[in-house]
């Protein structure tokens, strides 16, 4: 009698599973592309230009929206790039894989408290005898972590309640150009625009 009755929650399991797969499919949830386009290329303190996807890059990131800037903010040059899985949640992942990927170790990473009570990443990089900062973070505009199971829960939440628990959560780094130590104090002092992505 119990195996049945586990049989008939798998088949109950499955079946809104898959009815819940074909709403989705129908249902489509606003994107983070407005916020992304509203981060402004100049302003006291900052400048910036946009940087055109690779052609590999074009076929890796279908569906996904993607923000490539070079900003010079102060003294540091810094290369931003922002992502949003609405339509290929694949695409958004930790972005340690990403580090590790372009041949980085990650030597050591530590999370910084900001204003809004959030927090964000800073990872030190090691690469053939270079050293290197980076920043990371996921944020819906409003709050910002640096947990990518975190991401992972608010976006699959999200796409549970169809959009009705927030703003789609976006994938935000930055590195810079040179092997200069980030100052992130400075640049969120200088750009606190980019903390609205």
């Amino acid at each position: 009698m119990r195996s049945e009755r586990r049989q008939l929650i798998l088949w109950l399991s499955l079946g809104l599973a898959v009815a819940l797969g074909i709403l989705w499919q129908f249902v489509p949830l606003p994107d983070a592309k407005q916020r992304m386009n509203s981060l402004p290329l100049y302003g006291p303190g900052f400048v910036g230009r946009d940087v055109p996807l690779s052609g590999w890059e074009v076929d890796f990131f279908k569906d996904v929206n993607v923000l490539k800037r070079i900003y010079r903010v102060g003294k540091q040059t810094l290369f931003i790039t922002a992502l949003d899985g609405t339509r290929n949640r694949h695409a958004v992942h930790d972005p340690l894989y990403c580090f590790r990927g372009g041949g980085w170790e990650v030597a050591e990473q530590e999370s910084l408290p900001i204003a809004d009570g959030g927090s964000i990443a800073l990872v030190k990089l090691k690469k053939d005898g270079k050293e290197q900062d980076a920043l990371y973070w996921f944020s819906n505009g409003k709050t910002h972590y640096d947990k990518p199971l975190e991401y992972w829960w608010q976006a699959t939440f999200r796409r549970l309640t169809l959009g009705a628990s927030g703003a789609e959560p976006i994938l935000v780094m930055v590195q810079p150009i040179d092997d200069t130590p980030l100052n992130w104090k400075e640049i969120l002092q200088a750009f606190p625009q980019i903390l609205g992505l």
